[in-house]
């Protein structure tokens, strides 16, 4: 299963990197490098990947949010389990429906701009979608609302498995709330904080759904992934998108690698 289903596909990508196949032609002509040089050599195709900071950005947003929430309801909270079901409920909509839900929240005259002006703010009105200025802020911002959830129960789920005479002897202590978060509480769940920064990473390089769906790549919205799958199924360049593919797979490779190093010395440090 994992030969067939994991290995081959790659193998089989990365050789198509090597030629001009266009996906229809049964001749595959092989082109050598030349698909990696002109990615590598021409700015329009790393410029994307400018996109990725504002995500990457609301990633960094969405993990601090998560990580307020899950200390917060580790503690005595009312109406905890509401507030978890709260937090955890965008995780059970697809990226596909969540995308479809906020183009038309966000549309000209819709449910966001209906907000703001009953609010009186009727001069921060814009054209979320549209206008290139507020169009990435927007789409990063549904991608905070979306995975906040996942970072959440991850916390979450760290923290309750802390022994709670950690806790108890704190108490005793006298200690305060900040400290029983900064030395109980942070130190203990510091692989998972690790693991949402490498995934953090990841996300932010491969964005694809929301972009895709809610504006179709326009208006300075495209991803890497975004304009490989145009490269791949619109200009026919089955062979180019193919060595994007491979690009980016090395970048995030290469990312994981460095934090993981990163981390590494931060644990034998601690």
């Amino acid at each position: 299963m994992l030969l067939i289903f994991g290995l081959l596909p790659i193998f089989t990508l990365v050789s198509y990197s090597f030629t001009s196949w266009n996906g229809i032609s049964e001749v595959k002509e092989f082109v050598g490098f030349d698909n990696y040089i002109k990615i590598l050599t021409n700015p329009k195709y790393f410029q994307v990947f400018i996109n990725s900071l504002y995500y990457f950005a609301g990633g960094a947003i969405e993990i601090i949010i998560a990580l307020y929430l899950a200390i917060i309801l580790s503690f005595k909270a009312r109406m905890k389990n509401i507030f978890k079901a709260i937090y955890v409920f965008p995780l059970l909509i697809s990226g596909v429906a969540v995308s479809m839900m906020f183009r038309i929240f966000f549309e000209p005259n819709g449910t966001f701009d209906y907000i703001l002006a009953s609010l009186g703010l009727q001069e921060y009105i814009h054209y979320w979608l549209g206008n290139p200025r507020f169009v990435n802020y927007t789409l990063s911002s549904i991608s905070i609302w979306r995975h906040t959830g996942m970072s959440f129960i991850m916390y979450f789920g760290a923290i309750q498995s802390i022994p709670k005479e950690y806790f108890k002897i704190a108490e005793i202590e006298g200690a305060s709330f900040g400290q029983k978060v900064r030395h109980i509480i942070l130190p203990n769940i510091h692989i998972v904080l690790k693991i949402n920064f490498i995934l953090l990473t990841i996300g932010a390089i491969s964005v694809f759904e929301v972009p895709m769906i809610m504006t179709n790549g326009s208006n300075g919205t495209a991803t890497f992934l975004v304009q490989t799958m145009k490269t791949a199924f619109e200009k026919k360049m089955i062979g180019l998108a193919a060595s994007m593919a491979v690009i980016v797979s090395i970048i995030i490779t290469i990312m994981t690698l460095i934090q993981k190093k990163a981390y590494k010395k931060y644990d034998e440090n601690y």
